[in-house]
Formats: C-alpha cells, structure tokens, sequence
C-alpha cells in the first residue's frame, strides 16, 4: 500500500514548479521603459541588457531578488542601473539600520548580496571611474584609491574574458 505522503508531497513541488514558472514569465514580460521621444507614441521599447529570469540559475534568480530589496530598502545607495561605489565597512552599517528598522535579513544572505552587487560589471565600471564612495543615505564618505580602481579594472578584464570564453564554448557546442 503506497503512503499518501508521497503524493501530496509530489503535489506541493508541482505546485510550486508551476508558480516559479509563472513568476519567471511575469518577469520576462518586462521591458526598460525606453525613453519614448514626446509626440512619439509607437516607439519601440529597447529591451533591458538584464538577463532573463529563465536563463538565470536559482541562486542568480534569488541574489537579484535579494538585490532588488536592496535597491527598495536603500535608494539612495544601490541601483542596478548606475552603481555608486560602497563605503568601506558598509556591511556593518548596513547590519545596524536593519536591526534599527526591525527587518529581518540575515548576515550570511546580506554578505552574499554585497558579493553579488560588487561584482557585477557595472559596479566594477564605477569603481574603474574613481570619485566618492557612498555612505547609507548616498552621501559621499571617502574616495576610491588608484589601486582600487587598477583592481576593479582587472577584474573586469577578467570577467570579460570568463564570458568570451562561455560564449565560445557554447558556440562550439552547438556546431554554430
């Protein structure tokens, strides 16, 4: 005789199957809202150069949705479009306003974030630029050193370099 806990366990991970599928389809229905010109109505909107949710991994689905909080909680300090470079020892600050505030946000996910935002292109860009960094309520609080700059240049090379390298391997793959 077989249990019907297997079955309704079966039932509950087809049901959240479904929702992640339909989440991820809510997403790929987004598109940046394309400066649309005035008086020019039937524009056509630029996709984002976001990655699709489907094509992303559970946890790259779950840093941006964690990113995403960020960006809610602080908006002046994170955006994924322009980021600014983040204060030394920001992660301590960040701790502190949370147990202000009362939110729940564990240190190991907020670390993992932190790593995630930090090492997107877009932040290595930034900090390549130099300037200010910038302190919770997105005022400047110290600069970014000529090392830091050389560093956050490599390390955009590399990464650079890693994605040529998948998108090579890909194509050889599949015979393009």
């Amino acid at each position: 005789m077989r249990s019907t806990h297997g079955k309704a366990d079966h039932q509950q991970k087809l049901r959240y199957a479904t929702k992640m599928v339909q989440e991820t389809q809510q997403q790929d229905k987004t598109t940046s809202a394309y400066k649309v010109m005035p008086g020019n109505q039937n524009a056509q909107q630029k996709p984002t150069g976001a990655t699709p949710w489907r094509h992303m991994t559970k946890r790259q689905r779950k840093n941006r949705r964690r990113v995403n909080r960020l960006t809610e909680l602080w908006p002046d300090l994170f955006s994924r479009e322009a980021p600014k470079p983040l204060k030394v020892g920001i992660f301590d600050d960040l701790m502190q306003d949370l147990a202000v505030r009362g939110l729940a946000f564990g240190p190991g996910a907020l670390r993992a974030t932190l790593a995630s935002y930090a090492q997107s292109p877009r932040y290595y860009r930034a900090l390549g630029a130099g300037g200010a960094r910038y302190d919770l309520k997105g005022q400047p609080c110290g600069e970014v050193t000529p090392q830091e700059q050389q560093d956050a240049e490599t390390r955009l090379m590399a990464l650079n370099e890693k994605r040529k390298r998948q998108r090579r391997a890909a194509k050889e793959k599949t015979g393009a």
